[in-house]
């Protein structure tokens, strides 16, 4: 993984921000990820994401908290939808939509997390 980014997708809001979207502004908490398919394809980092146990598939009347993956484009969205039904789960390909950075307190909260061990 070169890199990722939290922040929000799918909704309505111009300039969404975590309090917006608790609130239900219609955007999705998501993470952003920049890979190298030379090293990784892209069919390789869906099928890992769609055999996590822990990624839930059901849809949730929250979008805030929704399962999905936004494809950047329709090949994307051929190998997302390839790869979700061969898994059998229930995982929305949606289309891209506009994406907005989380605050920087969002941003690598796991890094975070892990320096104060």
């Amino acid at each position: 993984m070169l890199d990722s980014w939290v922040g929000y997708t799918g909704g309505e809001a111009a300039a969404p921000t975590y309090r917006t979207v608790c609130r239900g502004d219609g955007h999705t908490e998501a993470l952003k990820l920049q890979f190298d398919p030379g090293v990784l394809s892209y069919a390789a980092l869906l099928q890992a994401f769609v055999d996590d146990p822990h990624v839930p598939t059901h849809c949730r009347e929250n979008a805030q908290y929704q399962t999905a993956i936004w494809a950047q484009n329709e090949e994307q969205a051929e190998v997302a939808r390839r790869v979700v039904a061969h898994s059998g789960k229930s995982i929305p390909v949606l289309p891209r939509s506009e994406w907005h950075d989380a605050e920087e307190y969002h941003q690598h909260f796991i890094k975070a997390d892990d320096e104060d061990d």
